[in-house]
């Protein structure tokens, strides 16, 4: 089991420790830029103002500590300034997918028992209002912010006394799904939530002069319970686009001189794409997080030239990250590893009795620390999930090697069985990406003869071309055994790809798609 990598506090990171978002945004210095986006930009001591002024508004109107807003709300100004002004009226924030419909909405709102909506009459061209009416959502419970609006205010709301969180208080409840199941609702504290992103900050070196580029949505927990605690807490300037635009971007970034990019493997595509590529200097990032196979962190590095990204592991119900490498680790082992677990978490690799093997085995990641106790109101959610002690299963495979270092195989469901050996679909799936011309891959199993499954990858290239399956299998037979080889190699459109309500790959969905080819 590995515990901690305990290390003193770093001059890198700001040296007091807020136990909440608002304490975050308090304790820094108020002329420091803290949000910068398509709808402007706001000082720290502006964005402390105007979310008073609004949580003010919020309580005048009756909401009470404990109740739930949402905020459906593009990336940028308004989604800050109403996440801490709903954290100052004692709020817990709910962010809303901007990709889902009336009937997503609605097992949303019910299931987190939202009290107030504040929205655009329109987000990204959709009728907002229409949807939430589809939804079933009261109309009086919606909250119309305009762009360009200063405040959605009902007037000059009078001197109320804001209750603020506490440490234990609810900050955030996200939705998150596998492959399959509806979206769960996570509950996400604000002591555990400071506390695991700190430790985060301190793995990339962060300082209050950072200014760091968020390539996602603010709804992802990689947005608003990652990124946006992580550079309020630290004191720095969190920079967020509406849309991810490959040229758009990349001037952004050289504009604002970011130092820290958080993107996804598609999103370093997407700027290494970029027609304008060469003509930005963004010499300025530094540090940062990306995607999680070794040829998305080998472009962001050596491309994309950000030289000290981290290599992460990590999901909504523990926090953000469990285990990270440090921006000033060795390259290999930012490359091929996750790092080790941070000091807030424990993690063990178990079999599937829940005991712990030693360094060198495969098995199941558990955690416990910085971790959910359980899913919001639903116990039925819970059931195979949380182990006596505090343990949390969280369905991937890994293994540690000596140092404590984390190398994820896969998800537990997903392994393969193919002519009696056991396949990672993560190792095939590492081995088509590292291809130049490959931009993602995806292996699934479709019922083969006796029980077993026959292998199939999906993989979306930005050039058609129909030799490419049979060049990729010779690709993989020169560097890996036969039986990695796939049955099949599908090719697919980016947009092709299907996708969980939460943004996810849906492997099922993908499964369904590619046996629906066989016939």
């Amino acid at each position: 089991m590995i515990t901690a990598d305990p290390r003193p506090s770093e001059d890198s990171v700001a040296t007091a420790h807020p136990q909440t978002l608002v304490d975050a945004v308090d304790l820094a210095p108020p002329g420091a830029e803290a949000v910068v986006g398509d709808e402007g930009r706001l000082t720290y001591g502006a964005l402390r103002d105007r979310s008073t002024r609004l949580a003010a508004d919020l309580v005048h109107r009756g909401l009470r500590p404990g109740d739930r807003l949402a905020i459906l709300l593009p990336n940028g100004v308004r989604w800050v300034v109403t996440a801490l002004a709903a954290h100052r009226a004692g709020l817990t924030v709910v962010p809303l997918n901007t990709w889902y419909r009336a009937a997503e909405l609605g097992h949303v709102l019910s299931e987190a028992d939202v009290a107030l909506v504040v929205t655009d009459r329109a987000v990204f061209g959709r009728d907002t209002v229409a949807e939430l009416d589809a939804a079933g959502f009261p109309r009086d419970g919606v909250l119309l912010w305009g762009d360009g609006d200063d405040l959605p205010l009902a007037g000059d709301p009078p001197t109320v006394d804001l209750p603020g969180p506490a440490p234990t208080d609810l900050a955030l409840i996200l939705f998150t799904s596998g492959s399959t199941a509806r979206p769960k609702p996570v509950p996400l504290e604000h002591g555990k939530l400071m506390a695991n992103t700190r430790e985060i900050a301190r793995r990339l070196n962060l300082r209050p002069d950072d200014r760091l580029w968020l390539g996602a949505p603010m709804f992802f927990g990689y947005g608003c319970s990652n990124a946006l605690p992580m550079a309020l807490g630290a004191g720095a300037a969190l920079c967020l686009e509406s849309r991810i635009d490959g040229d758009r971007s990349l001037a952004v970034i050289a504009r604002e001189r970011c130092t820290v990019y958080y993107g996804f493997g598609a999103t370093t595509r997407l700027l290494l794409a970029a027609p304008t590529f060469a003509d930005h200097d963004i010499s300025s990032l530094r540090t940062g997080t990306t995607g999680f196979s070794a040829e998305e962190k080998r472009l962001a590095i050596e491309e994309l030239g950000v030289d000290g990204v981290c290599s992460v592991y990590g999901l909504s119900e523990a926090y953000g990250h469990s285990a990270m490498s440090d921006a000033d680790d060795d390259r290999e082992v930012r490359l091929h590893t996750s790092g080790t677990v941070l000091p807030t978490q424990e993690l063990r690799i178990c079999d599937p009795d829940g005991a712990a093997l030693p360094p060198g085995g495969t098995g199941e990641i558990e955690l416990r620390g910085c971790v959910i106790d359980s899913y919001l109101g639903r116990a039925d959610l819970d059931g195979g999930v949380f182990r006596t002690g505090g343990w949390m299963r969280t369905g991937d495979l890994g293994t540690l090697d000596e140092r404590g270092r984390l190398r994820v195989v896969g998800r537990r469901k997903e392994m393969l069985k193919v002519k009696g050996i056991n396949i990672a679909p993560v190792e095939v799936e590492d081995l088509l990406v590292a291809h130049p011309e490959v931009a993602e891959a995806y292996v699934v199993g479709l019922p083969g003869e006796a029980g077993d499954e026959t292998m199939v990858a999906a993989v979306v290239a930005p050039r058609a071309d129909p030799d490419l399956p049979g060049t990729l299998v010779a690709w993989i037979r020169e560097r890996a055994a036969s039986y990695k080889v796939p049955s099949r190699i599908e090719l697919l459109a980016a947009g092709d790809v299907p996708l969980t309500a939460t943004g996810k790959v849906s492997k099922q969905l993908l499964r369904d798609e590619l046996a629906r080819r066989t016939r």
